[in-house]
Parts: C-alpha cells; sequence; structure tokens
C-alpha cells in the first residue's frame, strides 16, 4: 500500500505503461500492404491507384527437412582450451549420435548401390519391351488404328519417345552408380 501513494512510484509506472504501449503498438502495427494489379508492396510507387489491403495476422508454417539433411542446426562455440565444439541452438532436436562412421557410410553407400541397380535393371526391362513394341518402327496395329492412321502414328511417337527416355534413364543410373565407391574389397 505504501508504493501506491508514493509519487515516484506512480510516475515509474506510468513511464513504464508509456514505453510498453509504445513498444507493443510498434511490434503489433503491421506495415500497411498495398495491392497494385498483380502486385502486393508496401511501398507501392503510386498509392492512389492501389488498394489497401486489410490487416491479417502472419502465419509461418515450417518446412520440411530435404532427406538427409541434420536434424539439428549447429552453431560453433568456444570451449575451455582451443578446441571448437558444436553447440545445439535452443528448440532444435538433439542429434543423438556424433558424425557417421566408416560403417554407416558403408552401409548407406552399399544401400544406395541396391537402389540404382534395381532402377537400373527396371529400366533396362521396360527398354527391352519397348523396342520389342516397336518393332524396328512398324508396330502392330492395335484397336481402332486400322481405321485412324493418326493413333497409329501417334502410338509410333509415343513409342520412340518412350525409348529414348529409357535410354537416357538407364545412362544416368550408369553415371550414378560410376561415381559411388565400388563396394568390392580388392584381393591381394
Amino acid at each position: 500500500m505504501r508504493f501506491k501513494s508514493n509519487p515516484m512510484f506512480k510516475a515509474a509506472v506510468t513511464v513504464l505503461g508509456v514505453c510498453s504501449a509504445t513498444v507493443m503498438a510498434g511490434v503489433d502495427a503491421p506495415a500497411r500492404i498495398y495491392r497494385c494489379g498483380n502486385e502486393y508492396t508496401n511501398a507501392p510507387a503510386n498509392p492512389q491507384t492501389c488498394e489497401v489491403m486489410p490487416a491479417q495476422t502472419i502465419t509461418v508454417i515450417q518446412g520440411t527437412r530435404p532427406f538427409g539433411a541434420p536434424s539439428a542446426v549447429t552453431a560453433p562455440t568456444i570451449t575451455s582450451g582451443t578446441k571448437m565444439a558444436p553447440a545445439v541452438l535452443p528448440g532444435a532436436p538433439s542429434l543423438g549420435a556424433a558424425s557417421p562412421g566408416p560403417v554407416d557410410t558403408k552401409s548407406r553407400d552399399a544401400q544406395q548401390r541396391a537402389i540404382l541397380v534395381a532402377e537400373l535393371q527396371q529400366t533396362r526391362e521396360r527398354h527391352a519391351q519397348l523396342v520389342l513394341e516397336y518393332n524396328a518402327g512398324e508396330p502392330d496395329r492395335i484397336g481402332g488404328e486400322a481405321r485412324n492412321h493418326q493413333k497409329y502414328l501417334d502410338r509410333l511417337a509415343n513409342l520412340k519417345a518412350g525409348i529414348a527416355r529409357a535410354e537416357r534413364d538407364m545412362d544416368s543410373l550408369q553415371r550414378e552408380l560410376s561415381r559411388l565407391p565400388s563396394t568390392q574389397v580388392a584381393q591381394p
């Protein structure tokens, strides 16, 4: 009760109230957003020709991490001594283990190689099927293609494009496989 009657306390509360109201007004008051045709801006070249958009709250949605990205954001911090140690930033999940060892890297490379080999095999099978159906540029006519020559030409073009696509896919898979380290161990 003694503080409420003290004039210094009243002045301090008034100053704090005015300062916090000023700070909060600056934080909560978003800048005006104008729509000028298809452009949204807060600094229009000609505000008279633009429409002021109503104030809305801004929602930030966290995106997903790309595959293989670390699960925590780390920043280097100086510890006692001269070594640098990573420190997990607040709000970031823990990494759990240290950097992957050679066994983890080898198993990951072997798994990646197995996936690429399986994809290459599927692509080769698809290519062989398309080449067989293409029949050296004279595939058998099916359905209404006997009466409608354009349907036949369209299917012929699709087969030709499919063969070219399968060949490109096989080449790119071969390149990816050549970039991976070999899983075979050299015999002495």
